[in-house]
């Protein structure tokens, strides 16, 4: 079901006209492809906050295209492997939104987009410009403002939702992304972390409107999450008229946490329902 809106469908609103994003010179994209061309769409992934695509790389890449799904996975501008790192700190999130665009256009064909945390926005975002086959969010930052799940990380963490505020990128630390995988990979997940762009986690907190997206959508939360709260996981499934899937006993990062296998089982289980390119899902 879609979320509603007004607004039609335009990859270029005015603004992007009139102050375009500035592109970088290069966009780090993994990819994994199946051994045969099984005729199913790729997936396209993109980080949160403060990660790249090595996230989506340690397991989801390879353990989709040894299923039949060609899979790629982008780092947004300033992450990764990509360009962008000396401007980072004047990144709006519309940056993010071109560097998947520009990425969904070198596609075969129009893919399922998986966006997770912030990246769950990007994909949003994304979704209402363009006509993808499916979007998937996972343990999504909200569309409603993240002030809610700021003040839950002050209760916890008030250093960090401070150091946040003023411009400081949120921790990454192991035991706010992970619930059950062993503290050395843990630590290593950890360290490969880096610095997000600060007006991007301020445009977190601000309110959006998104619409319409045209295409199924899966939610994807745990219980556990240290950053999303699940009352706004629950508020963004019941944007699209769909309940969330929840994976108990995961922390925020459900690609790399213990567990991940199953969360991916479920994504590939709603990416093969989906109709084919051009047909209306079933009501």
């Amino acid at each position: 079901m879609s979320a509603r809106s007004r607004r039609g469908t335009l990859a270029m609103r005015p603004w992007d006209w009139s102050f375009p994003s500035r592109p970088v010179s290069h966009r780090e994209v993994v990819s994994a492809l199946p051994a045969e061309d099984s005729g199913r769409p790729p997936l396209l992934m993109v980080h949160g906050v403060a990660h790249a695509a090595w996230c989506f790389e340690e397991n989801w890449l390879p353990a989709a295209a040894e299923q039949g799904w060609p899979s790629y996975a982008v780092s947004l501008r300033g992450h990764g492997g990509s360009a962008g790192g000396r401007h980072l700190k004047r990144t709006l999130t519309r940056d993010y939104v071109h560097d998947v665009m520009q990425t969904i256009t070198e596609l075969p064909e129009p893919p399922v987009l998986i966006g997770h945390s912030m990246g769950a926005v990007v994909a949003q975002l994304v979704a209402e410009r363009y006509p993808l086959r499916g979007l998937v969010l996972l343990t999504p930052a909200p569309l409603h403002a993240a002030i809610g799940d700021l003040w839950e990380i002050a209760k916890d963490r008030p250093v960090d939702a401070l150091g946040a505020v003023v411009g400081r990128t949120l921790s990454m630390e192991p035991e706010i992304l992970f619930e059950g995988l062993d503290a050395e990979t843990a630590r290593r997940y950890s360290d490969r972390t880096q610095t997000e762009s600060p007006l991007v986690q301020w445009e977190l907190l601000v309110p959006r409107k998104v619409g319409p997206v045209r295409c199924p959508v899966l939610v994807v939360g745990t219980p556990s999450d240290r950053l999303v709260r699940p009352a706004d996981v629950q508020r963004t499934a019941e944007l699209y008229g769909v309940e969330p899937q929840w994976f108990p006993g995961m922390g925020h990062d459900v690609m790399l946490d213990r567990g991940w296998d199953r969360v991916l089982d479920a994504v590939l289980a709603f990416a093969a329902d989906l109709p084919a390119w051009g047909q209306a899902p079933a009501r």
